[in-house]
């Protein structure tokens, strides 16, 4: 595969190849098929500070991405190949980023826990998938995390 590798502020990334990742239990395989630059991302390429965000440098960059199932790891049952996806950038659980604290995706392939991902309806574009999934994950936090929005 190939992939755009972040290693250091004021280090512009670089195209590497490696091997393909291998699925693994609870998590699948994309094909990328869109990705967005994410304002973080430019910050990252500028300010130091945040590398303390980024452990897992040097790590392939991208956390706004959507793509196609290619490979389903043990124990996922609602995923399958050939769905469409987007990629919400932050583990629910461990809040670990793609792209920042594993790779991302800015390649042409991706391994990422199946529970970060969102089906996509056949009328969302994968561009859009790819712009929604932080865009969307932001609006969430702000309005109901921290805002604690309820409907009414």
């Amino acid at each position: 595969m190939k992939g755009w590798l972040f290693t250091k502020t004021n280090e512009a990334p670089r195209l590497i190849e490696k091997e393909d990742p291998k699925v693994v239990p609870g998590e699948v395989i994309l094909d990328i098929k869109a990705a967005g630059l994410c304002h973080s991302d430019v910050a990252a390429l500028e300010d130091p500070g945040w590398m303390s965000l980024i452990t897992a440098a040097p790590v392939i960059f991208g956390h706004e991405c959507a793509g196609i199932v290619t490979e389903v790891g043990d124990g996922v049952t609602d995923l399958k190949v050939g769905d469409r996806v987007g990629v919400c950038p932050m583990h629910p659980e461990t809040g670990a980023a793609i792209g920042y604290c594993r790779d991302g995706g800015y390649a042409t392939k991706l391994l990422v826990p199946a529970c970060q991902c969102v089906k996509l309806p056949e009328e969302v574009s994968y561009i859009q998938g790819a712009a929604a999934t932080d865009a969307g994950m932001t609006s969430y936090h702000a309005l109901f995390v921290e805002g604690q929005a309820k409907a009414v």
